[in-house]
């Protein structure tokens, strides 16, 4: 690669600037929080070197979750060994990475460009990693075959943020507890 070939170092610690206090304001306060003003003021980037390279919040909040935010395993980390560490690891990302915010986005206007962006980037790579490990349950025996795993998915997650409400937290033992009584509730209903 020859100098020409390489990116202006100042322009990749801008960028790096721009997508740390993006994610820095959505996880504080949800999308809506995630403006050109608030993100100039919490990287010190000019706005206008912002608008240079966005044309808009959304575009900007999207280039950060795309280059920030990975869509598979974690950096250094293997893929979950199991079910329970894969359930785990999607309530830390969903609760303590992604902020009560974007939940509360996402459920007060599901159908806006905003939350088409959130599901694509944040919450369907995690939900895709527990349906593979949820079909490693079901093929080694511990859950119906019959089982619909939507629905399992949907109570899970909605059991959490429900858990969270009323306690204030899951606890460490959570991701524990779901699996244990999936695995007994769900084992014990097979054809």
């Amino acid at each position: 690669m020859d100098d020409d070939d390489r990116p202006d170092p100042r322009t990749v610690s801008t960028d790096k600037k721009i997508t740390a206090a993006a994610l820095g304001l959505l996880r504080e306060g949800g999308p809506q929080r995630v403006t050109i003003e608030a993100v100039s003021a919490a990287s010190g980037v000019a706005k206008t070197s912002i608008y240079r390279r966005y044309a808009n919040s959304l575009e900007m909040l999207e280039a950060a979750l795309e280059h920030a935010v990975p869509t598979d395993t974690p950096e250094g980390a293997g893929a979950p060994a199991s079910w329970e560490e894969g359930l785990a690891e999607a309530l830390h990302f969903l609760f303590r990475d992604m902020g009560i915010g974007v939940a509360v986005s996402l459920l007060t206007d599901p159908v806006s460009e905003t939350s088409r962006i959130l599901r694509e980037h944040l919450v369907r790579p995690r939900v895709e990693r527990l349906r593979e490990l949820l079909a490693v349950e079901t093929a080694a025996g511990r859950l119906s075959p019959e089982l619909d795993v939507d629905v399992v998915l949907d109570f899970v997650l909605g059991s959490a943020y429900s858990h969270v409400a009323r306690y204030g937290s899951l606890g460490e033992d959570w991701p524990r507890r779901v699996h244990r009584t999936l695995t007994g509730v769900l084992a014990a209903h097979r054809p």
